[in-house]
């Protein structure tokens, strides 16, 4: 009985220190990386960090390139909040990296959004190490 206890009493420490039993491996980008990569977001935030920046320069860049594909951008959010604030917070994340890849010189025809709030995580845990990489914007090619 003592040797359960134990290791629940890890299981449960470890939880509460942010350690997620529940992580599954992350899933492969739509594209490859030379193409389009994902941008993250702050918590409860859709404005464009600065790390995230050089990697929208770097899908302009790339959309230039290939004016003759359209691009839907998807906004994501972790599972905190309401089913219907999350889809809200998606659709500014995906118009806040719209917006930002047209005042770079992309054609704004050519780019579309969709949010799917919290659906669709890339982790499955209930710990920030896992939120952080849910809260994002993906570039699909259509």
């Amino acid at each position: 009985m003592k040797k359960i206890l134990v290791g629940f009493a890890v299981v449960v420490l470890a939880f509460s220190l942010g350690a997620c039993s529940q992580t599954k491996k992350p899933k492969e980008a739509k594209v490859s990386k030379s193409e389009l990569q994902r941008v993250h977001f702050d918590y409860d935030k859709s404005d464009i960090r600065s790390d995230s920046k050089s990697i929208l320069e770097g899908n302009a860049n790339w959309m230039k390139k290939n004016k003759g594909n359209d691009v839907v951008v998807e906004g994501y959010c972790d599972e905190r909040g309401s089913d219907e604030y999350n889809i809200a917070l998606g659709h500014r994340r995906a118009k806040s990296a719209k917006s930002y890849l047209v005042s770079l010189g992309v054609d704004g025809k050519k780019l579309s959004t969709k949010s799917y709030g919290e659906e669709k995580p890339l982790e499955n845990c209930h710990a920030e190490n896992c939120w952080s990489k849910n809260r994002r914007a993906e570039f699909v090619k259509k």
